[in-house]
């Protein structure tokens, strides 16, 4: 009894491996599959089997050998743009706040909300009489004093004369000389106190320091106004001034003049376009950022001082890159890799990519232009694997991402 079931394990095992290399030959399927006279013969496809059927059996995209099919592109050149997005605030070219060097009560008001003024135009005007009274004054001491020189100079011109007749002293022309040089003093200080009391007088006048757009009035005529108090708002908005920050690593490429594109909630269908035109000389230590201002042309005023935007700025451009799809790039840990055609076999290839943009991946290194590389059935592929290509056919679905390879041998 003993030896029976010796026999019956041995029998069990037998059968078990012969089912394992039939299976994994592929046999048993065949067996299985095939109609009873194929069976009957043995298993062999050639043996009442339809003539011409591949060994391979169906296959989606396989040849007629075997031979998987995979759609290829052509490497070609262009330019790739990095570039780097952050969130910046806009503020006006130009901005001050309005108001008088001196208290006094506003006697004219002439500017509207949201007018556009020029260079030197008068806003507001504060009442002024006395300080006209005092430029009056000035002037008319001027004129005194004038007059006492012309009368002192004819004097001197005359003790000359005489002098160079004899009539006349030497005594009598130094002293009109000194009193010639008192009233030339005299003159002078009267002309100082003139520009002094205009000074004082355009004090008075409130005028715009550069060309923009007035803000909310803060000022009521008849009111009294001290030289603290707002009377509103100056704005130069044809251009804006837009500060945002970028990561420290990317100080060393940024340049003064990169290109910058800026997007806001307000106007979501419109991309507003500047340039930079100045770095920060510091770095913030906590944020490890460096901040950055660009200008932006903003003739149809549609931007306004405090507005968020989102920034894409250029970090580096480079004009003749090899691009790729997207899809034929693969991730393999921090690796990412291509697969070549050459010959109808494939050559793994390791390469480093730089910017993605719109399906599109610049690559670095690892490829060259002119080369053919998998775009879609990397899937089926491996290193020195022989398979048919065909040209790619329709732009990549949105959101997909190529599957892994069958291995990463080689």
């Amino acid at each position: 009894m003993r030896v029976v079931t010796q026999l019956a394990t041995i029998v069990v095992i037998g059968g078990g491996i012969a089912l394992g290399y039939m299976f994994r030959t592929g046999l048993l399927g065949q067996l299985v599959s095939a109609p009873p006279a194929q069976q009957a013969a043995g298993g062999n496809p050639s043996a009442g089997g339809p003539a011409g059927a591949p060994a391979g059996g169906p296959g989606g995209n396989r040849g007629g050998q075997g031979v998987p099919m995979v759609e290829v592109v052509t490497l070609t050149t262009g330019p790739v743009i990095e570039m780097s997005e952050s969130v910046g605030t806009t503020r006006a070219f130009e901005s001050v706040t309005i108001s008088a060097k001196v208290s006094g009560i506003v006697e004219k008001i002439s500017f509207t909300e949201g007018q556009d003024v020029q260079t030197g135009d008068v806003l507001v005007e504060l009442d002024i009489a006395e300080r006209k009274a005092d430029l009056e004054a000035a002037r008319a001491a001027i004129q005194n004093a004038r007059a006492q020189r012309d009368e002192v100079n004819q004097k001197f011109e005359r003790a000359q004369q005489l002098r160079r007749a004899g009539a006349g002293t030497e005594a009598l022309v130094a002293d009109l000389t000194l009193q010639l040089r008192t009233v030339e003093t005299t003159v002078a200080a009267a002309e100082a106190r003139e520009r002094a009391a205009a000074a004082r007088l355009e004090d008075y006048i409130v005028r715009a320091p550069f060309a923009g757009r007035i803000g909310l009035r803060q000022v009521s005529l008849g009111a009294f106004m001290d030289s603290k108090v707002a009377m509103t708002t100056l704005d130069d908005i044809s251009r804006i001034r837009l500060d945002f920050a970028i990561p420290e690593p990317l100080l060393s490429r940024i340049r003064l003049g990169a290109q910058i594109n800026a997007q806001s909630v307000a106007f979501p269908d419109r991309v507003f376009s500047g340039k930079v035109a100045a770095v920060d000389t510091r770095i913030d230590p906590v944020t490890r950022s460096v901040k950055l201002t660009a200008v932006i042309e903003n003739s149809d005023l549609a931007l306004k001082p405090g507005m968020f935007l989102t920034v894409a700025l250029e970090v580096a451009r480079r004009e003749n890159a090899v691009i790729a799809p997207e899809e034929a790039i693969v991730a393999e840990g921090p690796r990412q890799v291509a697969y070549v055609v050459k010959d109808n076999k494939i050559e793994r290839r390791v390469v480093m990519i730089g910017q993605r943009s719109f399906g599109k991946v610049g690559i670095m290194e690892g490829l060259k232009a002119g080369e053919t590389i998998v775009a879609r059935g990397i899937q089926r592929v491996r290193n020195g694997l022989t398979v048919q290509t065909r040209p790619i056919s329709g732009p990549p679905a949105a959101g997909t991402a190529p599957n892994a390879p069958a291995s990463t041998a080689g």
